[in-house]
């Protein structure tokens, strides 16, 4: 067993979003980009399934550097327990030893992209549903 520190690239974060409504936020933001000040995520189409029944999609994580400019990510979803999900990037290739600028830049940038990714789901798993045709359909009065 070592005793050393776990060193993972792996960014994540738990939300209180069921794992069904964050999975449908994220198929619903497949193509547009997630902006947080510098840094950007483009959320690409669904490339696998995960553990548990998590799934991951394809993106882009653009860091604002002129050193590190884009690191392919993989953007996965996985169930944490019921009512909640794990949302994580994972980068595609090396960046660096923990303490490089390049993975500073890389850590940077996930943290906020991803923090602005989980706004967005929490908000649209808030979002009321309407149904048309429950607004629309009459109800009888009482006779």
């Amino acid at each position: 067993m070592s005793d050393g520190p776990v060193v993972s690239s792996f960014v994540s974060q738990v939300t209180e979003v069921g794992f069904a409504d964050a999975s449908e936020g994220i198929e619903h933001l497949q193509g547009q980009t997630v902006v947080s000040g510098r840094a950007r995520l483009e959320i690409g189409e669904r490339v696998g399934d995960g553990l548990a029944g998590g799934s991951s999609y394809a993106g882009v994580l653009h860091t604002g550097s002129g050193l590190t400019r884009t690191v392919p990510v993989d953007i996965v979803v996985t169930p944490w327990s019921p009512g909640w999900t794990e949302i994580g990037l994972r980068p595609l290739g090396r960046i660096g030893g923990i303490e490089s600028g390049r993975a500073r830049r890389f850590y940077g940038a996930a943290d906020a992209a991803l923090s602005e990714l989980v706004d967005r789901l929490v908000s649209s798993a808030a979002a009321p549903v309407t149904h048309e045709a429950s607004v629309t359909a009459g109800v009888p009065a009482a006779a």
